[in-house]
């Protein structure tokens, strides 16, 4: 789990970006006729429909006394993307990983944020943000426009049926690129996080800032290791329809993928780097023009809730940014499902937007047409 702007050729840019990579001042004042009236009214929403599965929706839509209707998600950066095109984002609420998307959300100053302020006072949950979350809070003079919901990340998924228990390569993002399992292998066709991920493998440290020179070892390592990938998937179904139909064995994932194909019977785990998972805080915020704004203030603290919390993991991977959803777990739950994250056990490193995005679409474009 970007940022854009205007009708310039750089935004066309950017756009292109998002299309191959990967969530008030009206509040504070009233909502006006359309929110005053919103219990059990229609409230769109844009985030990783994971986040509203079969067994979590029902419970927001209860909880906020709402109906929810989704967009179809593609990834963090279309979804900020939406929120700039022209015509205004047509969604009441979104959500997207907020180191990577709130430079665009909350604007270059005061007065520039694209979206509207959350009125706090709707949202009493937000008193059970765990610590570490707190930073996926945005702020700035006194008011909030983002709050964080949970906690996602990425790692490499593999097939157990493959890839044996005591793989050496299993500690390390290198099973996404050794010439071991050459032809079982797939790789995400989004610029960002394949870049960050070997940037991380290779050494970078802060692999969002690396220069034309340091981006172009990068690709000259993915040309040398294409040779290895099977094929190139664009979306989350087509990547787990891949491993589920032994096509590929290995891939760069997210946590939705490997529940959903466990619950399927299938034997796919997720590796964790010594070099880092790559993490995201997804954070969600009100489009300034939101149809219905009680509504989304109603599901934000819905999904801060201890209901929410408790069942988001099970539900859909991802981890809740809520107190509620650490009660009671087990030591081997908080392993399977990546709790480390929280108390330093899991070492991640937060997905963020890169120093010079051109340089990240025309290295990515250099790996593929190679």
């Amino acid at each position: 789990m970007s940022t854009f702007d205007e009708h310039s050729r750089a935004a066309m840019d950017r756009r292109k970006f998002l299309g191959t990579s990967l969530a008030g001042a009206a509040a504070l004042g009233g909502f006006g006729t359309t929110g005053a009236f919103a219990q059990g009214a229609e409230m769109t929403a844009l985030m990783v429909n994971a986040m509203l599965g079969p067994t979590l929706k029902p419970i927001v839509e209860q909880e906020a006394k709402v109906t929810i209707k989704e967009g179809a998600f593609l990834s963090g950066t279309d979804t900020v993307s939406r929120l700039t095109a022209p015509g205004g984002a047509r969604y009441d609420l979104m959500n997207s990983s907020f180191a990577f998307s709130s430079p665009v959300v909350m604007g270059p100053k005061a007065g520039a944020e694209r979206v509207q302020p959350i009125d706090v006072s709707l949202i009493p949950n937000m008193k059970y943000i765990n610590d570490p979350s707190k930073e996926g809070i945005g702020q700035r003079d006194g008011k909030v426009y983002m709050i964080p919901h949970s906690w996602g990340f990425d790692s490499v998924l593999y097939s157990r049926d493959v890839v044996p228990d005591n793989e050496p390569l299993l500690d390390s993002w290198a099973l996404l690129f050794d010439d071991k399992y050459a032809g079982k292998i797939g790789w995400w066709d989004v610029a960002h996080q394949m870049l960050m991920a070997a940037g991380l493998y290779l050494g970078h440290t802060e692999p969002e800032k690396m220069d034309r020179n340091q981006l172009n070892e990068v690709a000259k390592f993915l040309i040398s290791k294409k040779k290895n990938v099977r094929t190139f998937y664009t979306t989350f179904a087509q990547g787990s329809n891949l491993l589920a139909g032994g096509e590929i064995a290995i891939c760069y994932g997210v946590v939705p993928m490997r529940v959903e194909l466990k619950k399927r019977g299938f034997n796919i785990a997720g590796a964790w780097p010594k070099e880092g998972v790559l993490s995201l805080i997804s954070a969600s915020y009100i489009p300034k023009d939101s149809k219905n704004v009680a509504g989304a203030h109603a599901v934000i603290n819905a999904m801060l809730g201890e209901r929410y919390a408790k069942e988001l993991s099970n539900g859909s991977g991802y981890l809740s940014a809520s107190k509620f959803a650490q009660e009671g777990l087990t030591d081997a739950y908080r392993k399977e499902y990546g709790y480390g994250i929280f108390d330093g056990s899991v070492k991640h490193y937060q997905l963020k937007f890169p120093t010079n995005m051109n340089m990240w679409i025309e290295t990515w474009s250099k790996v593929k047409s190679s």
